[in-house]
């Protein structure tokens, strides 16, 4: 993932959008914009939640741990191919139907083909309406961000980045072949995130393709399975564990993070806060691009983020735990009942 340069918050998106309204007009509007969105949190908030699944956060970790044991998992590596074939045969375990959807991208730095492959487990796989949770499961090709300069081309093993998001979907595959959501549920690995190795190179090659060949999809049979919502999970497992609203998330699918915060808060989540975080450009903008209204999940306040201290001991199962029993909560909220015409 990476950060907007303009790093804006909605509040003061506003502000830009008026900067030729008198000043007080624009403090009125932004105050206005925040009673609204936090009134219609607080509505959700007050909706009982129905009961999450019994996460297991240290089992969580521990799948963290061995996706972390295999070292550096950069798209098109031996490693990231193993680590795939580790999450395929859970996923098979745990009773999804999987496939794999292969591509080719170019290596950023000679051209050269790179096989990548999007895994994709189903469970309830004859339901025309989904839900899409995914996590990027390759990892950076080195730590450019490390504080010693002498250490930024050493491994990057990518615990928090990376491994956290792809262990929570193996958490929450223990729980699907009989959990009471009206969905079918797709748990997504997305290859080829941030195969980057300088400004300009291009992210997200995974959730690009896949958005891809859903809109083909679609446009070739419109009777064909449909998203109704989707989920990145990115940066999930730090021990300070806080996730804000992400402000592009809050753009373009606003009821699906008004629910899940509203979900969080039913459940008095401790790590899911009533805030503006960072805007972050990440899988879920190709996602929504695609016609699939989704959301990131995401701390990006993680001072490791691509260093070499990005290990398992700078994460926590209780954090992982704890997405996990809101995702499951949300995903057994009943369907809205239809909408009827007044006679």
């Amino acid at each position: 993932m990476e950060r907007d340069r303009a790093e804006t918050k909605p509040g003061r998106m506003y502000w830009g959008a008026i900067s030729l309204v008198p000043i007080g007009l624009g403090v009125v509007i932004g105050l206005i914009f925040l009673v609204m969105n936090n009134y219609q949190y607080s509505q959700a908030a007050a909706k009982p939640a129905p009961k999450p699944a019994p996460i297991d956060g240290e089992r969580a970790y521990g799948y963290l741990k061995t996706i972390c044991a295999i070292g550096p998992r950069i798209a098109g590596s031996a490693a990231n191919t193993r680590q795939r074939e580790l999450v395929k045969a859970h996923f098979e375990k745990c009773g999804a139907t999987v496939r794999d959807e292969a591509f080719t991208a170019s290596h950023p730095r000679d051209g050269t083909p790179v096989p990548m492959v999007n895994l994709v487990g189903s469970w309830n796989p004859d339901r025309s309406e989904r839900v899409l949770i995914a996590a990027h499961y390759d990892t950076r090709p080195y730590p450019d961000q490390d504080p010693n300069p002498a250490k930024r081309r050493d491994p990057f093993i990518g615990a928090n980045d990376g491994a956290s998001g792809t262990a929570l979907l193996m958490e929450l595959a223990n729980h699907l072949k009989d959990w009471p959501t009206p969905w079918g549920v797709d748990l997504v690995l997305l290859d080829g995130e941030e195969l980057v190795y300088q400004d300009g190179d291009e992210y997200f090659l995974g959730s690009k393709e896949f958005g891809r060949a859903y809109k083909e999809r679609r446009a070739r049979d419109p009777q064909s399975p449909r998203y109704v919502a989707g989920i990145v999970l990115d940066m999930i497992g730090d021990r300070n564990l806080q996730i804000a609203r992400e402000p592009n998330s809050v753009e373009l699918a606003p009821a699906l993070v008004r629910d899940v915060w509203g979900v969080a808060a039913s459940l008095r989540s401790r790590v899911f806060v009533n805030d503006f975080g960072r805007r972050v450009l990440d899988d879920h903008l190709p996602l929504n691009e695609a016609g699939i209204p989704t959301i990131d999940i995401i701390d990006f306040d993680y001072p490791r983020w691509h260093t070499t201290g990005d290990v398992p001991e700078a994460c926590s199962g209780a954090s992982l735990a704890q997405v996990g029993r809101v995702l499951t909560s949300w995903l057994a909220v009943p369907k809205p009942a239809p909408r009827t015409r007044r006679r």
